[in-house]
């Protein structure tokens, strides 16, 4: 009897892994707006359906930044963003930013909390510097599905929504933004 209950436990939980494996996600909008916790809970509970769903799609997630590096690709891409759901200690999101989507003269900073651009005279003389995007903002970053590596979802040829545009999106989806 103990043994018939054992197989039938064990039954019902391979089913249900099958069944997560093989569920069937929510598509994406037309927009292709999805929340930083969306994409990685699509990529957690069904992985293979994730691949299919967001396959060379062009997203924009929407949620936190984590951590701003230098990009290390095959590709010379200046700018890699980490965004991650708060209390993680890994990064979720990885959002590549080539040389064009990003603006010229820019720098990461040492401790990886920010991307500054900053503005020369003719001179070369520093007249004006403003962050690009800095750990722990909420922001929206457009990017391509580009393949899954070690955990990380990641985006490329990114570009980073400007306020306006942003704030219009998250309207459209019903996200408060106060």
């Amino acid at each position: 009897m103990k043994s018939i209950l054992l197989v039938c436990t064990l039954a019902a939980i391979f089913a249900g892994s099958l069944i997560a494996q093989n569920a069937t996600l929510a598509p994406l909008p037309p927009d292709g707006f999805v929340t930083l916790k969306q994409i990685v809970n699509d990529f957690a509970t069904a992985e293979d359906a994730a691949l299919q769903k967001y396959n060379g799609m062009r997203v924009l997630v929407y949620g936190r930044v984590g951590k701003v590096t230098q990009s290390h690709d095959d590709y010379g891409d200046p700018l890699a963003v980490y965004m991650q759901l708060p209390n993680q200690t890994t990064p979720d999101v990885k959002a590549i930013f080539g040389a064009d989507d990003v603006p010229k003269n820019n720098s990461v900073s040492s401790d990886h909390t920010k991307a500054d651009v900053w503005h020369r005279n003719w001179e070369g003389n520093l007249t004006k510097e403003h962050s690009f995007i800095v750990e722990g903002e909420n922001t929206g970053i457009r990017g391509t599905f580009d393949r899954l590596v070690a955990g990380d979802i990641v985006l490329k040829n990114c570009h980073k929504l400007q306020t306006p545009v942003l704030l219009k999106k998250l309207a459209e989806h019903g996200i408060p933004t106060e």
